[in-house]
């Protein structure tokens, strides 16, 4: 009953956000004219995976899945004109992954959370500086590398992809960009978010090119001697030049240094989203992921291979209200998937499921 209690919970607070969204409105008008930003993300979900015992080794949540995120944010970009700025962001979030089992529980998702029982962690929280076309961070931040962001209602698909689940979230640290022409530069170092006084380089530069496409290409390079220490290496393009259908491609290759030969990992994603109206969309994602037989970057199995593919119907209820529904498919080169406590293991995992969410 506590799962049912918090989806409907979830769908209460979105549709009664929903109500009171001419009042917030007002707020966020108010706010705009300082500079200010707010965001409030409000979300319930229920996935089911087949084949699967619902409790397997010790651990649930194997075959279906009951959750919610509440997630609150406020930001203020420097420019030339406010040269300085900032960004907070907190709650609690789910990251549910396409072909990675058990689900991501809300407070194991890649360091964003204390280890308080209620799940409530801090996402964000960085000051930023602008001096002429450079601009410096610090603080808490989020990554620059791959297509897919943090939060389910920030992607065309519920699910981020088993490419996203290779890479890193968020970080302390400190970054300097710029902007020059076309281009732009940034690099930094960061915690890699770990405690373990290691620190890793980031780096990358990014285009916008003609026909509405961008291209950027990023690094993450961790201490060898990291706790995670796996060197991220990115490209992403971008292309909006069919209004309708955003495409997105991003390419990774990983290298996690270890004893004997390295573990290597590439991965490729492409996704996009068919907008038949402002009403109705359907997203849509195809990617292929691939380990050697030294590691697993992905969580699918030493040496394994999957493609994964996951389609989104949407429907916006009106400028702040969502439902979405999703089915996704993963096939592995061989079994890893557990089914049940006996030790039998699949090649294969089927899920559906679905979200309610209130954006502002």
């Amino acid at each position: 009953m506590g799962k049912v209690k918090n989806l409907a919970l979830a769908g209460l607070l979105g549709i009664s956000s929903a109500t009171f969204a001419g009042s917030l409105e007002e707020l966020k008008k108010l706010l705009n004219s300082k500079d200010v930003d707010i965001n409030i993300d409000l979300a319930g979900y229920y996935f089911y995976t087949a084949d699967r015992d619902d409790s397997i080794g010790g651990e649930s949540n194997y075959s279906d899945m009951f959750a919610y995120s509440a997630v609150f944010g406020v930001y203020k970009e420097a420019t030339d004109q406010s040269p300085f700025g900032f960004g907070v962001s907190f709650g609690q979030a789910w990251f549910p992954v396409v072909g990675q089992e058990p689900f991501p529980k809300p407070d194991d998702a890649n360091g964003a959370f204390s280890d308080s029982s209620n799940n409530f962690g801090l996402f964000e929280a960085y000051v930023e500086g602008k001096f002429s076309f450079v601009k410096v961070t610090a603080g808490r931040f989020a990554t620059n590398i791959g297509g897919e962001l943090p939060f389910t209602w920030q992607n065309v698909n519920i699910q981020r992809g088993l490419v996203w689940a290779g890479e890193p979230v968020w970080y302390d640290g400190v970054r300097v960009s710029a902007d020059i022409g076309q281009f732009s530069v940034y690099a930094g170092v960061n915690d890699r978010d770990t405690d373990d006084g290691k620190m890793a380089f980031e780096g990358g530069v990014s285009a916008e090119l003609p026909y509405s496409t961008s291209v950027s290409f990023n690094v993450l390079i961790p201490d060898k001697s990291d706790q995670w220490n796996t060197r991220t290496y990115n490209l992403t393009f971008t292309n909006n030049y069919f209004k309708q259908l955003p495409l997105t491609l991003y390419v990774d290759y990983l290298n996690t240094p270890q004893p004997g030969d390295d573990a290597d990992s590439i991965g490729v994603a492409l996704l996009g989203e068919y907008k038949f109206n402002d009403k109705i969309s359907v997203g849509g994602r195809v990617e292929y992921v691939n380990n050697d037989g030294d590691g697993d970057n992905y969580g699918i199995g030493v040496g394994n291979n999957a493609w994964t593919f996951t389609i989104t119907p949407k429907y916006q209820v009106n400028k702040y209200l969502s439902i979405r529904t999703e089915a996704s498919y993963v096939t592995l080169g061989h079994d890893a998937y557990t089914k049940n406590n006996k030790g039998d293991t699949t090649d294969k995992e089927f899920r559906v499921g679905a979200e309610i969410a209130f954006v502002f």
